[in-house]
């Protein structure tokens, strides 16, 4: 009886320890900010796809490919179920359990999708996590409906993982400011990922503007410039990713003397031309 009691008592406390815990409750901040870190443990996303499963039948559909997911991903695989579990109570709510295609909704669709993707195309899944974690619910569902075609092409993989680091910065230039009850900053925020998730764009030109925007931020506090950088100006540049980076990497020297001649700096102007100082 000692050992069956044992064995019970650690069931329940195992079952105790796995609740299910979600990111998305209570009030919920608009516009572009970071969430905080997701800390749950794998059991705890694991008890989260059996609660939604119970709740969706798309979930259910998929729960054995799902829970056999890399650990990684599961967070996202919860994040999305959590989003079709919850109703915004405002006019641009959007559902994604709502019939699209074919009888199919956005979340049954992702349900299929990501256990594949996650095997073939991972960085859609990072990408897609990312910009979860720097927008507000509407935007993100807004971005999922837009973006369904991601998990479907691994081509578009480098692209991706050049933008990531980016969609912060956009969503802060996108998202920000009153609340307009329409889709119109989302759409904003869309056509912006759009001008740089494109076969037509070198993606190590993508890879200056960060490294661009980041050598800004890095700059000494004793360096009182303000620098433009425009990502359009940057990626239809005829000039070559290896000479914007020597360009980059003089006017890391030169900054404190053009600080102490002027305040505001067209930074985009001086990587984007060739450069000759002799």
């Amino acid at each position: 009886m000692g050992i069956i009691n044992k064995i019970v008592s650690n069931g329940l406390q195992f079952a105790e320890n796995a609740k299910p815990s979600f990111r998305f409750s209570g009030w919920q901040q608009m516009g572009a900010f970071t969430r905080a870190a997701d800390k749950r443990t794998t059991e705890q996303l694991l008890t989260n796809i059996d609660y939604f499963a119970e709740k969706l039948p798309e979930v259910a559909r998929f729960k054995n490919q799902l829970k056999e997911m890399n650990p990684k991903y599961l967070g996202l695989v919860s994040d999305i179920c959590e989003f079709g579990n919850r109703m915004e109570m405002m006019p641009t709510n959007i559902n994604i359990r709502k019939p699209i295609a074919n009888g199919k909704s956005l979340l049954e669709f992702l349900m299929e999708k990501l256990p594949i993707a996650s095997k073939e195309n991972p960085e859609a899944l990072n990408f897609t996590q990312e910009v979860i974690n720097q927008t507000d619910t509407t935007a993100s569902k807004f971005f999922l409906g837009a973006y369904t075609p991601i998990f479907e092409y691994p081509e578009t993989s480098r692209h991706l993982a050049a933008t990531r680091p980016l969609v912060k910065d956009i969503a802060q230039l996108t998202l920000n400011g009153r609340y307009t009850m329409d889709y119109s900053k989302e759409q904003k925020f869309v056509n912006a990922l759009n001008a740089y998730i494109n076969p037509s764009v070198n993606p190590e030109k993508i890879e200056i503007i960060n490294e661009t925007l980041r050598t800004v931020e890095n700059l000494p506090e004793t360096i009182d410039l303000t620098c433009s950088v425009k990502g359009s100006e940057i990626i239809n540049s005829e000039l070559s990713p290896a000479q914007m980076r020597e360009n980059l990497k003089l006017f890391t020297q030169l900054a404190e003397n053009i600080s102490q001649k002027t305040k505001e700096f067209d930074l985009t102007n001086f990587i984007t031309r060739n450069i000759n100082l002799d």
